[in-house]
């Protein structure tokens, strides 16, 4: 739960200064792919962690991390997946 909460925290800010690089009209796509690379692959790591830490509650739809879970892999697809976001990066 540390490191999930430590890897969440490094992300926010780095997702805080994209936010003002966007509003400054300097955010390039280099860091904005990063950012959306980033932010979504971490998004699945953390909601497989939880789901995992749930057991097999984790799977029942009841539960709001079997949502996270679900909604989480659709991230690393639509609006570029994490392929393409690599790409730009490189």
């Amino acid at each position: 739960i540390a490191e999930m909460a430590t890897e969440c925290a490094v992300t926010r800010t780095f997702l805080d200064r994209c936010i003002v690089d966007h509003s400054d009209g300097v955010l390039d796509a280099v860091h904005a792919s990063m950012a959306k690379w980033w932010a979504t692959e971490l998004q699945k790591r953390v909601a497989d962690r939880c789901l995992q830490l749930h057991g097999g509650y984790g799977y029942m739809s009841e539960y709001k991390v079997a949502k996270a879970f679900t909604d989480g892999r659709i991230q690393t697809i639509y609006g570029g997946t994490t392929e393409i976001m690599k790409e730009i990066i490189g």
